[in-house]
């Protein structure tokens, strides 16, 4: 299978999201003081790890090049975003504001893999996407539901459609 040069380059830049995503979670998980909040930051770069590792075979499969430009992202995006997980996770910061960091992320990482989805030239490439994007889905009803736990444990505990990150 040959990919194109544009296909390449969202995978190489996928493979640097979910390194930056990985990260961010380990770190996430040394810093919070909830347990349950450090098993679901570990979960998530056990994850993300996975993801990258998946990309990384697809780009392989594909025989994109080593050095593909990462997509329409600027050369110092791996830079900027490890500095964004620097900014988000400080000594101080708060458990729920790390999560709501992740969520941000996790958004992102939506909108990234449908964009990708969209722009796939095959079939088994827009499922590969798909499949990232119901996945990162996933990751935003845990942290969601984590987040709203933390919030108040007791309101979340009566709520209605149930838990997403103890099931």
């Amino acid at each position: 299978m040959a990919l194109s040069e544009e296909l390449c380059g969202i995978l190489a830049t996928g493979i640097d999201k979910e390194r930056a995503a990985h990260d961010f979670y380990l770190q996430a998980a040394g810093k919070t003081k909830n347990p349950l909040g450090k098993k679901m930051f570990q979960r998530l770069a056990d994850e993300e790890t996975r993801h990258e590792q998946l990309l990384a075979s697809w780009s392989k499969q594909g025989a994109c090049p080593a050095a593909v430009p990462g997509g329409a992202l600027d050369a110092d995006f791996v830079r900027k975003g490890r500095g964004k997980v620097a900014e988000a996770i400080q000594s101080d910061t708060a458990d729920l504001q790390a999560i709501e960091f992740g969520r941000q992320m996790e958004r992102q990482a939506i909108a990234f893999y449908e964009a990708g989805a969209a722009k796939a030239e095959d079939q088994a490439s827009k499922d590969l996407f798909l499949k990232l994007k119901a996945e990162e889905d996933k990751h935003l009803a845990l942290l969601t539901d984590l987040y709203e736990y933390m919030k108040d444990p007791n309101l979340w505990s009566v709520r209605e459609g149930g838990a997403h990150f103890d099931s």
